[in-house]
């Protein structure tokens, strides 16, 4: 059993964690040898794989190479760009893309048309228009302004991902929707919600039907206003919410993993913000509570049988970096009893990158955390 994965990240780590535990062969494909999944135990083979910008032809050449070297069976995305090149460009590379039909993945990661599938499904969602002078006015401030699609590869000026915005003057949201449209990305309005964050993460299989899945909380935010989750749980999944998740990925012709980000509004209605159609920075607390999403998947997508598991409530995860800026944040006493519970807690929960069987990652992200430090500390002086 041997599967790729293409890039690094948090979700890429957790996601080669599990599929190593589970006796998958996991190859780690990424523009450098020193990311987190790469330099974990789990990871059998490292192979150069440029980033999907631009011209596609590198990007997929390099995944055909390390298949016929290593004889992957199914290869994974880890992000946005990653996910959509692949669904794209399916035919023309060797192993397995798991993924649904591209019309389908593209409807799901457009957040436009995200919206329509949404409401086909009753699930409601905040107002979302195309970001123009006229759809400004329709908007309560401050409003987000986000991307259509955050990395739409092979589009040529558009080389990096395209992050959300948070506008407190119709002027600052159609200066920057004007940015986003210069590195070519096509903006929208959306409105901006409060509330708790709720995470639905889901695995279905190729006839859509959900096969596994887990919700859990957000209890505190990490130090973005995106809804990562600085500390989160599992709790009871509602089972008038599965039944419209399962309608709505079901509209989609949905196959794999996806994770579902709401926000409760203050009349209690869960918000579909965001769809998350790959591997994602909260990944290990699936891993954590018993999911095996990853391994399930890799087994549906390459014929074999899968025995998907039910997942724990009540399991705790912390991004231990996140949490600790958060305390800092706090005045007086109030920062030095922040910091003690931030400790206190990490010995109770799951953590992103941290693992005492697996610590070459941390390692990595602490190297890479300083040269960050290093950069910005020359780039002020």
């Amino acid at each position: 059993m041997k599967a790729l994965i293409v890039g690094d990240s948090c979700g890429a780590l957790a996601a080669a964690r599990e599929l190593g535990r589970a006796g998958w062969t996991v190859g780690i494909g990424s523009p450098s040898r020193l990311g987190l999944a790469a330099v974990s135990r789990w990871s059998s083979h490292w192979h150069r794989v440029p980033e999907p910008l631009g011209v596609l032809e590198d990007f997929l050449g390099a995944i055909n190479t390390a298949t016929r070297t290593h004889e992957y069976e199914v290869v994974f995305g880890r992000g946005d760009a990653e996910v959509l090149a692949l669904s794209a460009h399916r035919a023309r590379v060797v192993p397995r893309v798991p993924y649904a039909p591209h019309h389908c993945v593209v409807r799901g990661f457009d957040k436009l048309h995200l919206v329509e599938v949404a409401h086909k499904a009753a699930l409601s969602t905040p107002l979302t228009r195309l970001a123009s002078e006229t759809s400004v006015g329709e908007f309560d401030l401050p409003v987000v302004v986000k991307a259509r699609l955050h990395w739409t590869p092979g589009k040529a000026n558009q080389r990096t991902r395209v992050s959300p915005f948070v506008a407190y003057s119709r002027e600052e949201a159609l200066h920057q929707a004007a940015r986003m449209r210069s590195v070519g990305a096509d903006p929208l309005f959306q409105e901006r919600v409060s509330g708790e964050v709720l995470h639905f993460v889901v695995l279905t299989d190729e006839k859509h039907r959900i096969v596994s899945r887990l919700l859990h909380l957000t209890t505190r935010l990490g130090s973005s206003e995106s809804g990562q989750s600085a500390r989160a749980h599992t709790i009871s999944v509602d089972d008038v919410l599965e039944e419209k998740v399962q309608e709505f990925l079901a509209e989609l012709s949905w196959f794999g993993l996806v994770d579902l980000q709401f926000r409760v509004s203050n009349a209690g209605e869960p918000l579909l913000m965001d769809f998350n159609g790959r591997m994602y920075g909260i990944q290990a607390l699936a891993n954590a509570c018993g999911m095996g999403a990853m391994d399930t998947w890799a087994r549906l997508a390459t014929g074999r049988q899968a025995t998907p598991s039910k997942p724990r409530t009540d399991v705790r995860y912390q991004a231990l970096e996140g949490d600790l800026k958060h305390a800092i944040s706090r005045p007086g006493a109030r920062r030095v009893f922040g910091v003690v519970g931030c400790l206190v807690y990490a010995f109770r929960a799951v953590h992103p990158i941290m693992s005492w069987s697996d610590p070459l990652p941390v390692l990595a992200y602490l190297a890479r955390t300083a040269r960050r430090i290093w950069q910005r500390l020359r780039k002020d002086s």
